[in-house]
């Protein structure tokens, strides 16, 4: 298999066409961090990209926080990282992710998570790919907390679901012209959600290039914990029916349907034991200890579905009341 490749069709359409050379031979490349309450990993995340090996480089972290990830930024303004303030939180970490590419100077842009944990030379990997015509990048992602059952059924999890060509990646970059002529991140919906791989999914319908290169790792931290792998899970699970019915087009009482069958039909099998089986034995192969792991995957498997399942019946609620569809039908 081919670790590097352009992926996706050129198609027409009314997107105006941009230069596709870079500027210079290292051109300034800005590394775009949305973060919401993530006091406890933001200064590993900037200690990690201010480390890394090239030169011209910007760090931007677009804040909403309550706590205090933003007096610790602000305590790296003197080596160089750029603190954005959002008074309110619209349109989630999509909605951060784009004032960040919008303030950004570089002309290729990196979105990172404030889990993320890049090597020194990452910046320097993926230019070689944006000097051969590529308009965005996703590389591999990996789990580096895998030392706990959460993590290590995430990064198991992640290497069965591996696909050759994601459209989304920990670390996922693009060219700044190309993600403003797309109009950056679809987002502007009545409920903020966010789903990461729509920019290069825009990218590629309007006839732009994506490479994918699975040599470059990206390493970041996943819920360490009970009950944070619970909230990352459930909320995850919120998107699904959200994204149905804003990009789907999905009318709201077929929401509600899909998404009910889909948690009482998870939760039911999950009940027989054998979907949670079958999957930790898939599992297995990437588990520390491999089939003696076993118990421990199917565990944190039904945690997983059970979490998801709740997800999946919150978004629908809010999507309900959101919408008002009650008040309609009983109008």
């Amino acid at each position: 298999m081919t670790d590097s490749f352009p992926v996706g069709r050129k198609r027409r359409t009314c997107v105006e066409p941009v230069d596709v050379l870079l500027d210079s031979e290292n051109p300034l490349i800005t590394i775009v961090i949305p973060a919401r309450n993530e006091a406890e990993d933001i200064a590993a995340t900037l200690e990690t990209c201010l480390a890394i090996d090239y030169e011209p480089k910007e760090v931007i972290v677009v804040d909403d926080s309550s706590d205090e990830t933003p007096q610790i930024v602000a305590s790296y303004a003197d080596r160089g990282v750029r603190l954005i303030h959002r008074e309110v939180n619209r349109n989630g970490c999509c909605g951060a992710r784009n004032l960040g590419m919008q303030s950004a100077l570089g002309e290729i842009v990196v979105l990172l998570n404030s889990d993320a944990r890049p090597q020194p030379d990452f910046l320097r990997r993926i230019v070689p790919h944006y000097r051969q015509g590529a308009d965005c990048l996703v590389v591999q992602s990996l789990v580096l907390n895998r030392d706990t059952p959460w993590g290590q059924y995430l990064y198991a999890r992640g290497r069965c679901k591996r696909r050759t060509s994601p459209h989304w990646s920990e670390g996922f970059s693009c060219r700044g012209q190309a993600a403003a002529a797309v109009n950056y991140i679809p987002g502007d919906f009545p409920l903020p959600f966010c789903r990461d791989n729509l920019l290069s999914q825009v990218m590629v319908q309007a006839g732009f290039t994506k490479h994918a290169d699975l040599s470059i790792v990206m390493e970041h931290r996943v819920p360490d914990t009970a009950s944070k792998f619970w909230r990352n899970r459930a909320w995850r699970g919120t998107i699904a029916p959200l994204y149905k019915y804003y990009f789907g087009q999905m009318p709201v009482p077929l929401v509600l349907m899909s998404e009910s069958v889909k948690a009482f039909r998870t939760v039911l099998l999950d009940l027989l034991l054998l979907p949670l089986l079958f999957r930790g034995t898939r599992y297995a192969r990437y588990a520390a200890r491999g089939w003696r792991d076993l118990p421990t995957l199917v565990a944190v498997g039904l945690v997983h579905d059970l979490a998801v399942s709740a997800g999946n019946l919150k978004g629908v609620a809010r999507l309900v009341h959101a919408e008002g569809f009650w008040r309609r039908r009983c109008a």
